[in-house]
């Protein structure tokens, strides 16, 4: 645990914070202990593809670690290219249209904001984008966390729009 504060505040340091997805130091902090619980599941050099990417701190995050990577968010109004990562508004899978095939897929704190009916369409789509061996990771919340982050909004300790990632 002490290792991944310290690399938290010296990732802090050099932080890219975007209006459109308010933080307060604790939603950094949930934040970061998230990327490091799943950065261990992505190989070296390995191809992404993260759906609902936000405004892409995870694959700033994952910089040197990946080979590429791509996320997709609704949320986003132009593509955004950055080192070897690219984000692109848009729904997926509606709006994703790759001739690629990526090693790993991720959706964190996605999952749960997905209408039943389409989920058909996101596994088939993972399934069509995901190379042979490649791996899906999806993180979703603790049944209990929903309370306790709604106390944390109440006393401001999180900000409201960021409260669906903390899972």
């Amino acid at each position: 645990m002490q290792n991944a504060v310290v690399r938290f505040l010296k990732a802090r340091k050099g932080s890219h914070g975007n209006p459109r997805y308010p933080r307060k130091l604790l939603d950094e902090i949930l934040e970061y202990l998230r990327f490091t619980k799943v950065e261990p599941y992505i190989p070296e050099s390995a191809t992404l593809l993260d759906i609902g990417a936000g405004d892409g701190n995870f694959l700033r995050y994952l910089n040197g670690h990946l080979q590429s990577a791509v996320g997709i968010d609704s949320h986003l109004k132009q593509t955004i290219k950055f080192r070897t990562c690219h984000l692109v508004p848009g729904v997926f899978p509606y709006d994703f249209k790759a001739e690629l095939a990526f090693d790993v897929i991720t959706m964190m704190a996605v999952a749960e904001h997905i209408p039943m009916e389409v989920f058909p369409d996101v596994a088939q789509a993972c399934w069509k984008y995901l190379k042979p061996g490649g791996q899906v990771i999806i993180t979703v919340q603790h049944p209990r966390v929903e309370g306790f982050l709604d106390l944390l909004k109440d006393l401001r300790i999180v900000e409201g729009f960021s409260m669906h990632e903390h899972y």
